[in-house]
């Protein structure tokens, strides 16, 4: 969990945590969460892709993402 939190603060360029939010988070667009999501691809962790456009909170990453083989 932790290291998912680093790659997202590491793409939005500010520290976040599990409350952080579209709304909360300054930058944090519909291109950042694509970053993310590719950014935690590299990491290996995975989130589906029809879960992708439901991304509003570094929570909802948790909550979708899965680790890789």
């Amino acid at each position: 969990m932790t290291q998912i939190i680093d790659i997202v603060s590491e793409v939005l360029g500010s520290p976040v945590s599990e409350d952080s939010s579209v709304e909360s988070a300054a930058g944090w667009d519909s291109l950042k969460t694509l970053q993310i999501v590719m950014a935690l691809d590299e990491a290996g962790y995975e989130i589906p892709l029809e879960k992708i456009a439901e991304i509003r909170s570094v929570r909802d990453i948790l909550s979708f993402v899965t680790k890789g083989a």
